[in-house]
């Protein structure tokens, strides 16, 4: 910068309170480019460098970092002399299904020394954390080889050898005016019981109210198909006056039973509802006409939606109502009977774990080529895809880190993740390693052993596994069986099918337990009676089928017995016109005699 002066001036750059004579200053600073989504940076123009800047692209974002995420996955593959083609190694990624997939792409260079083919990593996740790191290591102690490095080595925080094109980034929006965030185009929790699904920038207004016309067409789809039913049934069993004709049931038993059967259920109160105020279809506006059909009061459905609309679904599903909101309805059968049961727990369900012994230090090293064979919710018999090698990642980690790098390896595995089998590591308050199944249950097991590298005892110390147990304890008085937190009722009991998940930290009574069947499902329990394989209608009907093959047999039986009778009488006949024939001649042979007697007088 130069500096003019005229007249008398004292003072301007370089100078203090002296008389300026003019001066010139050169300035120097520099400039940094940082891509906001980690895009490469162009640089062009007719003089970048005047700037301080240079021409071309710049691969590497600044500023970054990363930090395993321990819900994610990490992934292992080899690469040998089998696939170390391009094409090899993207379908090695692909086969390894740990959240990333690979594709080959060309830039349509040509030419001497053209590299046309590139490629891609794209992650399965979204959201601003799914980001990448990939490390290279060699087997049997020695380095990876350079070329590999070369190609596939990328640190966000370090040497990025791959050009990351689209960085992560979570969904981030506003509703009522308060910031929410979420990894994937979907925001849930932000207002209770709505998922929003965002689909472009940009403002909306939400509106969420309740469902009544759906609720008020299902009520209705449940009157007409009832006087539908009972329409058929008319026509089959029922006698036309007019006409003076019987359907084709007239009279049948099993028509008449079933007919009785769904009014008496239509009829009846529902029991075993807790804190509900509706028991019964009246209370919504559903009743019996003279002709018994069903009809709807409108307006009374409408009360019962505005005063009690969560209570309107307990009288049509099979629902369950625990005192303690730590147990929870999972299903029941057709043996289970409405009523509210007393609940007692003698044990809780818990996970097979392994807790180190001795506190992490600040710093854990795992050495280079660390394998540890894991057995992870294994069975009596022993499963062989139960138990996996698994590599865990070289590096120096703070305990928090070694928790997520071994969570991480573990859940990576391809053979756990098909049988759905995942662990969770954390640090507890003793600064001590816990690896543990998040299965609950007897089947819940977990047990390390190392292989090659750094042992399991630098990080967990003489630690022995544990296993996990079923939850135990009874239901309304009667014996349930455990499998992990789920307590079923014993068959023969009135509790018979029902499955609750017991949660919580509590041994002993934990209250009561409502379970009620609601009409529909009553209805459907009656269908399946009637309608089974082994139902009353397949019962009568078989009875039928063997009646008719039964008057078949017996028509062939006689049939077979006119056939001997009249072959036997047959026989009977011959025999006796022999007889007579016999008879005519000895009556002739006496005519005879007697005529010559009578000429001899």
């Amino acid at each position: 910068m130069a500096e003019a002066v005229s007249g008398s001036v004292s003072g301007g750059i370089g100078n203090s309170g002296q008389a300026n004579i003019g001066s010139s200053t050169t300035a120097v600073a520099s400039i940094q480019l940082i891509s906001n989504d980690g895009s490469p940076i162009n640089v062009g123009g007719s003089n970048p460098a005047g700037a301080g800047l240079t021409a071309g692209v710049g691969g590497a974002y600044l500023g970054a970092s990363f930090g395993a995420d321990a819900s994610r996955t990490a992934g292992n593959i080899v690469i040998d002399s089998s696939n170390n083609s391009l094409t090899g190694i993207m379908e090695a990624i692909n086969k390894g299904n740990f959240g990333v997939t690979a594709s080959i792409v060309s830039d349509g260079s040509t030419g001497t020394g053209a590299t046309p083919n590139r490629l891609i990593l794209t992650s399965t996740a979204t959201g601003q954390s799914s980001t990448m790191k990939i490390t290279l290591s060699g087997s049997g102690g020695n380095p990876p080889d350079d070329a590999l490095v070369s190609l596939l080595s990328y640190d966000p925080g370090g040497v990025q050898n791959l050009s990351q094109k689209s960085a992560a980034s979570d969904t981030k929006a506003t509703v009522n005016g308060i910031d929410v965030t979420s990894s994937s185009t979907t925001i849930s929790g932000a207002i209770t019981g709505v998922t929003i699904n965002a689909l472009k920038v940009g403002s909306s207004t939400l509106a969420v109210s309740k469902d009544t016309s759906g609720l008020t067409s299902a009520v209705n789809g449940f009157v007409k198909a009832y006087n539908e039913l009972n329409t058929q049934i008319t026509t089959l069993g029922g006698y036309n006056t007019e006409t003076k004709t019987g359907g084709p049931l007239l009279g049948n038993s099993t028509l008449r039973n079933l007919q009785a059967s769904i009014r008496n259920q239509l009829s009846s109160s529902i029991t075993g509802l807790q804190g509900s105020s509706l028991t019964n279809l009246s209370q919504i506006g559903v009743t019996f006409q003279k002709d018994g059909t069903l009809s709807l009061d409108g307006s009374k459905l409408q009360k019962a939606i505005d005063n009690n609309y969560a209570d309107i679904a307990s009288l049509f599903a099979a629902v369950g109502h625990s005192s303690d909101p730590d147990i929870s309805f999972v299903s029941s059968s057709a043996k289970t009977q409405a009523g509210e049961y007393a609940l007692n727990i003698t044990q809780l369900a818990s996970k097979g774990t392994l807790t180190g012994n001795l506190a992490l230090p600040a710093e854990t090293t795992i050495a280079a080529d660390t394998k540890w064979t894991i057995t992870l919710n294994d069975t009596t018999p022993p499963t062989l895809s139960n138990t996996q090698s698994v590599s865990i990642p070289a590096g120096t980690y703070n305990p928090a880190q070694l928790a997520t790098a071994l969570q991480s390896a573990i859940n990576g595995v391809s053979e756990f993740s098909k049988a759905g089998a995942t662990v969770a590591v954390t640090v507890d308050d003793n600064g001590m390693l816990k690896l543990e199944s998040t299965r609950y249950g007897s089947k819940s097991n977990v047990t390390v052993i190392s292989d090659t590298g750094s042992a399991v005892s630098t990080v967990f110390g003489s630690a022995s596994s544990v296993k996990g147990v079923d939850v135990a304890g009874t239901i309304g008085g009667y014996t349930a069986t455990g499998d992990g937190q789920t307590l079923t009722g014993a068959p023969g009991a009135p509790v018979d099918g029902l499955k609750l998940t017991v949660s919580g930290d509590e041994i002993g009574p934990r209250g009561t337990f409502g379970f009620s069947q609601g009409y529909a499902y009553q209805l459907n329990t009656l269908a399946a009676g009637y309608l089974g394989g082994s139902g009353v209608i397949a019962g009568r009907t078989k009875g039928l089928n063997d009646t008719v093959k039964d008057i078949t047999a017996q028509r062939d039986k006689f049939s077979a017995r006119l056939v001997d009778i009249e072959a036997r009488y047959r026989k009977q006949y011959t025999a006796l016109d022999t007889i007579i024939a016999s008879m005519n001649t000895t009556q002739s042979f006496l005519t005879q005699q007697l005529e010559a007697l009578s000429a001899n007088k």
